[in-house]
């Protein structure tokens, strides 16, 4: 069963293992072990890898439960729905 994105993450933000290793402190075979969850990562070293993947811990897992909905697609989705509201009210 999968438990993280790493490597969906990885695609999106067009980081390989090599860059993503170097820039938190590990060998490219750990982040090859942890993409492949032949091994799993420290909290310590997963928040590292969020931080340098610019995503929120949580959205490294996958959701086991539903959708997961980050605060910035909250936030995006608040200003389409005020944006909208503002054209049908005539621009007010």
């Amino acid at each position: 069963m999968e438990i993280l994105r790493l490597k969906e993450l990885m695609n999106i933000k067009g980081i390989n293992r090599e860059d993503l290793a170097n820039k938190v402190g590990v060998s490219m075979t750990t982040i090859s072990n942890i993409s492949s969850e032949k091994n799993l990562p420290t909290i310590n070293l997963l928040l590292q890898i969020a931080e340098v993947l610019g995503v929120d811990i949580r959205e490294m897992f996958v959701p086991t439960k539903g959708s997961v909905v980050t605060q910035s697609e909250v936030d995006e989705a608040k200003v389409l729905i005020e944006n909208s509201l503002k054209i049908l009210n005539g621009g007010k």
